[in-house]
């Protein structure tokens, strides 16, 4: 199951330049949290591509491989 957490532009807390699980509730893609050259604010990005619609997020919680120990 994924945990979506409301996206708060203010976040700072959120890894930045990290993929991620993104969506609006319609869409759902992966993308980075990164700084927006010359505005001091972060954003979503693809691909240095703004995604502005982002309304929440997860990390990519990938499961460990088995016997891998």
């Amino acid at each position: 199951m994924i945990e979506w957490r409301k996206y708060e532009s203010t976040d700072r807390s959120i890894p930045s330049h990290v993929d991620h699980i993104v969506t609006n509730g319609r869409n759902t893609l992966i993308a980075q949290h990164a700084s927006i050259p010359g505005t001091g604010k972060y954003g979503w990005r693809i691909n240095n591509a703004l995604i502005p619609w982002v309304t929440h997020w997860s990390p990519i919680n990938q499961p460990e491989s088995e016997g891998t120990e």
